[in-house]
């Protein structure tokens, strides 16, 4: 009688388990128009392929106004059998990267297959790191974001890669039928409201920056919902160090900005490659164009006699700097205290 009984709630318990693990699978497998994201590529291949993939885009999360998705970072370790839900509107605000072409997305999905049937998914976590590399593949049936790096480079062979597996087939497919020649991108003056110069690991929710061009209030209302909840949440001012109201300077930057940018194109025409002037890791400081459509990031490092970033390099840029003593601010690192000119 005992051991009937025993029986039996083990029987019941296993029937739970199943049941659990068919409503996850059959909602799991239920189409929607939110994003399911996934750790794993490996496990869920099969599945996309068995749906027949239309596109393929890799692209970064990143929020316009951090420059970061930092909350995408944090939720970044998902196991890799499990996935979980985006809102379908998540991938708007993420850099556009580059999609595969029409033409051209057999011979993707082609050397994506050969990969996955040479890899294993692991039931931990694999051996590679995957920080902000994202991959957005639309399905007949779903869109799913999966988390996936691509490696490009002009000095070293280009790979792409997750966690169970890495392909140069695929970086070096990248290269020469997805990645466009370099497009330095800055919004038009007429668009451009305010631009604002913060610290290189600073976002603008939770720090002041180092310098606003432009108008203030506008930008204000662009970047804080509630700016002075912002500062009770902070526990600190978040004004800006120095204030240049008015398009006199906003337009010096964006012209200088411009010159640099066309200099740049020339000299990647004669080179016959993409120029790439300063080690874009030693960055002293990010700029922010703020459009009311949206904010563009860029990092900046302070050369001797330029500031450049990972495309353009200015003397111009570098003299206003100097002249407006952003350049001892920037070098300085010290916190910002505030104040106004």
């Amino acid at each position: 009688m005992v051991k009937s009984m025993k029986k039996k709630k083990l029987f019941i318990a296993l029937a739970l388990v199943l049941v659990v693990y068919l409503i996850y699978r059959g909602y799991e497998r239920w189409p929607s128009q939110n994003w399911k994201e996934y750790r794993s590529l490996v496990r869920i291949w099969p599945r996309l392929k068995k749906e027949k993939i239309k596109s393929i885009r890799f692209t970064q999360p990143m929020s316009p106004q951090t420059g970061l998705e930092n909350e995408t970072f944090f939720q970044a370790i998902i196991t890799t059998f499990s996935f979980r839900v985006r809102d379908a509107n998540i991938v708007e605000s993420w850099i556009p990267g580059f999609e595969v072409p029409k033409e051209n997305l057999p011979e993707c999905i082609r050397l994506i297959d050969k990969t996955m049937k040479g890899a294993s998914p692991s039931w931990g976590f694999g051996g590679n790191r995957i920080w902000l590399g994202r991959m957005l593949i639309v399905t007949n049936k779903g869109k799913y974001i999966v988390h996936v790096e691509t490696d490009i480079s002009n000095v070293a062979r280009s790979k792409v890669y997750g966690e169970e597996w890495k392909s140069y087939e695929l970086g070096e497919f990248l290269v020469k039928n997805c990645i466009p020649d370099h497009e330095y991108v800055i919004p038009p003056k007429e668009q451009t409201v305010a631009i604002l110069i913060v610290s290189h690991d600073c976002a603008l929710i939770v720090c002041p920056p180092i310098a606003l061009f432009g108008d203030k209030k506008l930008a204000e209302r662009l970047i804080y919902i509630d700016k002075d909840r912002a500062e009770k949440i902070t526990g600190k001012s978040l004004e800006p160090k120095m204030v240049f109201e008015g398009r006199v300077w906003l337009e010096k930057i964006i012209n200088a900005y411009e010159i640099a940018a066309k200099e740049a194109e020339e000299r990647g025409k004669e080179k016959k490659e993409s120029y790439y002037p300063g080690d874009i890791y030693a960055l002293d400081a990010r700029i922010v164009f703020i459009t009311r459509d949206g904010f563009y990031w860029k990092g900046i490092g302070i050369g001797d006699n330029t500031v450049y970033d990972d495309y353009i390099e200015s003397e111009q840029l570098k003299a206003y700097f100097d002249e407006l003593d952003l350049t001892k601010e920037l070098l300085a690192g010290e916190p910002n205290k505030v104040s106004q000119n």
